[in-house]
């Protein structure tokens, strides 16, 4: 995989920081003015993946700008940006003016220009870049937190730890070692966005919960019968956990799990009574209606009920067959 090293004091010194600047603008598409143009220091390692670009930069005071037209030429990515040591301001178009600093993460829309100020003393910053379409699922959480600042959370802590650890063995990783890691960095920031839009939902109230409980109910009626449903199958295809959906149910005094079942049972139900499913046995019926276990199915049916599905089926059939 390929790894880059840019330093300022790489460059001869007459002709340095006018041919660091030209460096940088090329390869980060950036353009950087040293508040100092003679004690300026930088130091950025960058590794890059066909998914993922992780960088370790340093710099001593300096203004960064994208300009449009720069910012036109980064494509549609996502920078994270989580300083290490210091602190940096930023303003990028259609955001506020804020300060980020150690215990926060910046997501920046690569191609939004803008405008970032690293002040007195040494600034360390650890940089991934993301392909927007990998966090697609995540869009809502994304979305939340563009051009904005946001807590390291746990999920945001583990992202980091994971993404500088890639970083620092990216050289010495075969190549479908280091993207199966580039997809497990993408996972993790699909979960911290995720949780941070599970917390956003929750502050804006009871509403916003019911919408969300009404979607997963209809993907639940939706696929009742396959053999996927579950709560973790539920929770990757809405973008949020596990835990998230079981407190919506714990709402409403009941579980994804006997939400399900009641859901199966009342299809069952339908079918037993339904004279052109005679031809099916109970079992298979069941079976049908997403049912594993037999046992199971028959005590939910006859403590639902009250009656077992066979006294149902010929309650129903003596009905159907008086009326012809």
């Amino acid at each position: 995989m390929n790894t880059l090293s840019l330093r300022a004091s790489d460059f001869e010194p007459g002709h340095r920081v006018a041919a660091f600047q030209d460096a940088v603008s090329s390869m980060c598409k950036l353009d950087i003015t040293p508040a100092d143009p003679e004690t300026f220091q930088s130091h950025t390692e960058i590794g890059l993946l066909p998914t993922l670009m992780t960088g370790q930069t340093m710099h001593s005071a300096c203004t960064v700008v994208r300009t449009p037209t720069l910012a036109a030429e980064t494509g549609d990515n996502i920078m994270l940006h989580v300083p290490v040591k210091g602190a940096f301001s930023m303003h990028q178009r259609g955001g506020q003016d804020v300060v980020c600093g150690p215990g926060q993460i910046y997501v920046d829309p690569n191609e939004m220009p803008g405008i970032a100020e690293f002040g007195e003393g040494r600034t360390e910053v650890f940089y991934v870049s993301i392909p927007r379409g990998c966090l697609q699922s995540s869009a809502r959480g994304l979305n939340a937190v563009m051009r904005d600042t946001a807590a390291m959370t746990p999920q945001w802590r583990l992202f980091l730890r994971y993404a500088q650890s890639l970083h620092a063995e990216l050289r010495l990783l075969p190549p479908d070692q280091a993207l199966q890691c580039a997809a497990h960095v993408q996972d993790l920031v699909v979960m911290a966005l995720g949780a941070a839009n599970e917390r956003m939902e929750i502050a804006r109230g009871r509403g916003v919960r019911a919408a969300r409980l009404k979607a997963i109910r209809d993907d639940i009626e939706q696929h009742l019968t396959s053999t996927e449903l579950s709560v973790d199958w539920i929770a990757a295809r809405h973008g949020i956990s596990q835990r998230y959906i079981r407190s919506l149910f714990a709402g409403e005094e009941t579980t994804f799990r006997d939400y399900v079942a009641v859901c199966r049972l009342r299809l069952v139900h339908r079918m037993l009574t339904d004279p052109a499913c005679s031809g099916l046995t109970v079992s298979e019926i069941a079976m049908s209606a997403g049912f594993g276990d037999l046992s199971w199915f028959n005590n939910c049916f006859r403590r639902t009920y009250g009656r077992t599905p066979s006294d149902i089926r010929a309650e129903a059939l003596a009905v159907a067959f008086s009326r012809n």
